[in-house]
């Protein structure tokens, strides 16, 4: 095996944090620089009981073209048959799994996490202050941690009653951002490559009032609240797109 992998640069890659962002992508663009003119075996961790999505990921595959050939070796394994693996070969697993009772390895509060493994975070001493830090950033942004999941929710004993207030008041506010938000129409929300046209008066005015009445809830001070300021800041976005495409 070694001989045969001699002209070959393997990369291994485990299953934490978010890895096609922040590791797959970024080490794959690294191994080509450094490696550009050998074949490169990435091999993961992946699972296919881990997601839907998983699910169909195949042993091996490789973009034409490419010189970096993916290898799932453990695709099909469960996830006792890691841990069987693990403790057959004298490797001990991250304390997460075993000490923390997590499902993964993550950051300690991660927008991807378990309703069990938030529990599980905050049954931690160590995570207490940050889990108050990121409660607070729910209570100034009026935006929950998970889509409609608190993350203020899931320790509230944790909480300061100071906190507690502040907490539902932000949920309150939120319910009142929302209904602001929902008078925007379909048009006018954000797609791909946006802004993509000029809003009409009748647009920018209710723009306006929309970005006037969420600022002045929250407290900000931002610009563009009125049909004239909106209007130049949609031309001034609309040529800088254009200017981009023309210098393609």
């Amino acid at each position: 095996m070694n001989r045969k992998l001699s002209h070959f640069v393997v990369n291994s890659i485990g299953g934490h944090l978010n890895t096609f962002e922040l590791k797959t992508t970024k080490i794959h663009a690294e191994l080509k620089r450094r490696f550009s003119r050998l074949p490169i075996i990435s091999v993961t961790g992946v699972r296919r009981a881990e997601s839907a999505q998983r699910a169909r990921a195949e042993i091996t595959d490789h973009k034409p073209g490419e010189q970096i050939w993916t290898w799932r070796p453990i695709a099909d394994w469960s996830e006792a048959d890691v841990f069987a693996s693990l403790d057959a070969w004298g490797i001990e697993p991250h304390p997460a799994y075993r000490q923390f009772g997590l499902s993964r390895v993550s950051c300690r509060f991660c927008i991807m996490s378990s309703l069990p493994d938030l529990v599980a975070a905050t049954g931690r001493k160590e995570t207490h202050n940050l889990y108050r830090q990121m409660v607070g950033l729910e209570c100034r942004s009026t935006f929950a941690f998970q889509g409609a999941r608190w993350l203020g929710d899931i320790a509230p004993h944790l909480l300061q009653p100071d906190m507690r207030v502040r907490l539902a008041a932000a949920k309150e506010k939120a319910a009142r951002r929302r209904t602001a938000e929902q008078r925007l129409t379909k048009q006018m929300l954000y797609v791909k490559g946006w802004p993509t046209r000029m809003l009409s008066d009748g647009e920018a005015d209710l723009l306006a009032e929309v970005r006037t009445e969420i600022s002045t809830m929250l407290g900000l001070r931002p610009g563009f609240l009125d049909r004239a300021s909106i209007h130049n800041r949609y031309a001034e976005l609309l040529a800088i797109r254009a200017s981009r495409r023309t210098a393609e």
